[in-house]
């Protein structure tokens, strides 16, 4: 425009409003061209300036390249000031909820394989109250059900229920499919149970009816003689 150079800045112009529609600084540049126009109308068909040394025709184009650099500066901010906020991070709960649910909207409650192990595994990560749900519904398996009353035994001494522990640990010795190791493994468990109750006698008559199966099971020999010296204090 400074050089009367119509078509060139017309052209520029063009390529501005095509990559820049409605920017404000174009939309200038363009008022000011079209009022140049009105008032020297000869621009078109002038012929082009002459030239002093140390000037360049280019002049111009490389204040239209700044330009276009600035408008992409400018909107490369406002995309900035508009980007959507961060997503938050779940918390390990959100998680683990998401993940619960994904298992209850799947698994089928005669899965009891899966039950079981989800179980085992809630019960090692400290989640008791999940453990018990799942051993809950894999005991339905009677090839189960044993290891299932053990556990849900274990859980509920943990949670402070003792009474709800021995129901399972009595559950279980009641099936007929007990196996001996089995059974002084639950025999075992309500001497424990007991101990930590503080209820001595029971406590006793559990080891004592392990020691009369097998002298040798665990440390039964050591339980008794630490029992005895308890109840004679008693």
């Amino acid at each position: 425009m400074e050089q009367e150079i119509a078509d060139e800045a017309d052209k520029l112009l063009k390529d501005l409003r095509n990559r820049f529609p409605n920017h404000p600084e174009v939309l200038a540049r363009e008022q000011r061209f079209q009022a140049l126009m009105k008032k020297v109308p000869s621009i078109a068909a002038a012929p082009p300036p002459e030239i002093a040394d140390g000037e360049s025709l280019f002049s111009d184009e490389e204040e239209f390249f700044d330009l276009a650099g600035e408008l992409e500066e400018d909107l490369a901010e406002e995309k900035k000031e508009v980007a959507l906020p961060a997503q938050v991070e779940p918390t390990l709960e959100e998680v683990f909820e998401q993940f619960k649910q994904g298992v209850q909207q799947t698994l089928s409650p005669e899965d009891y394989d899966t039950h079981y192990n989800l179980g085992i595994a809630y019960k090692e990560m400290g989640l008791v109250d999940e453990a018990i749900s799942e051993f809950q519904i894999a005991c339905k398996d009677p090839g189960k059900l044993i290891d299932c009353c053990s556990m849900l035994g274990m859980c509920f001494l943990e949670k402070g229920m003792p009474q709800l522990a021995e129901k399972w640990y009595r559950k279980a010795m009641e099936s007929p499919d007990l196996l001996e190791d089995e059974q002084l493994g639950l025999l075992y468990d309500l001497g424990n149970l007991y101990q930590q109750v503080g209820d001595l006698d029971n406590a006793h008559k559990s080891f004592m009816e392990i020691y009369g199966a097998r002298t040798t099971y665990r440390d039964v020999m050591d339980r008794l003689k630490e029992l005895d010296q308890a109840r004679t204090k008693h």
